[in-house]
């Protein structure tokens, strides 16, 4: 489904602060977490899946849990 995130999605975030953070969600070998992109198999990645626009995603982190929303939800032709 497009209008949910999955593996290949590049996903807008937006988060507690009201920063917005773009990443594609990518397998083992593809990571560059430089330029946003993460293992679709990570802890983030994985509160990301299924998640579509306008969501709350909330990833336990070892400073507290972090909040963002789904701001948009792409896939490369």
């Amino acid at each position: 489904p497009k209008d949910q995130v999955a593996f290949g999605a590049t996903v807008k975030l937006k988060d507690s602060w009201g920063d917005e953070e773009i990443y594609t969600l990518v397998g083992a070998g593809d990571e560059d977490y430089e330029n946003g992109k993460i293992l679709s198999s990570s802890p983030f990645g994985v509160a990301l899946m299924g998640k579509k626009v306008g969501e709350i995603v909330e990833i336990q982190a070892p400073r507290g849990t972090l909040k963002y929303e789904v701001l948009s939800i792409e896939f490369e032709e």
